[in-house]
């Protein structure tokens, strides 16, 4: 099990949901297969997959344009709990959004915004990482020169 997916399932779930762009609906994660199953155990499944038996889902989305500039031909697969905690996610989200009182045009724009307020490692390395505000002209502690 992974410790973190297990304490912090919405946490988890936000670097996801910024890598997509865009929260899957219920119907776009589709169970595998058993073959599908089968060919996953053997050859992507990591131990604790192979043990506790969890669901298994592919993301199919309805729009396959959403999926195609950072997927490529790779098929991404969810255990059941990191669909439930994509679901978390999103409330986070909405959360920081309807707290600001605005109309947003888009999903893609409540990302945006989200980026700009959540801590850098929930976007980093996706689309919304420069929309980041950062902490660039923060200094540390005792790094400044002593007035002699």
């Amino acid at each position: 099990m992974d410790p973190l997916l297990d304490m912090f399932p919405s946490f988890y779930a936000l670097p996801i949901i910024f890598k997509l762009g865009f929260v899957p609906e219920d119907d776009e994660f589709h169970e595998l297969t058993p073959e599908q199953y089968q060919h996953f155990y053997a050859t992507a499944a990591e131990e604790e997959d192979r043990v506790s038996k969890e669901r298994i889902y592919m993301l199919l989305p309805k729009d396959p344009q959403k999926y195609e500039p950072f997927a490529g031909n790779n098929v991404f697969v969810f255990r059941e709990r990191e669909v439930i905690a994509i679901r978390d996610g999103e409330r986070i989200i909405e959360s920081y959004c309807t707290k600001r009182r605005k109309k947003f045009g888009s999903f893609d724009e409540k990302l945006r915004y989200c980026a700009t307020l959540m801590p850098d490692v929930f976007s980093k390395g996706t689309k919304y990482e420069r929309y980041r505000k950062g902490f660039k002209n923060v200094q540390r502690i005792g790094s400044q020169k002593k007035r002699t």
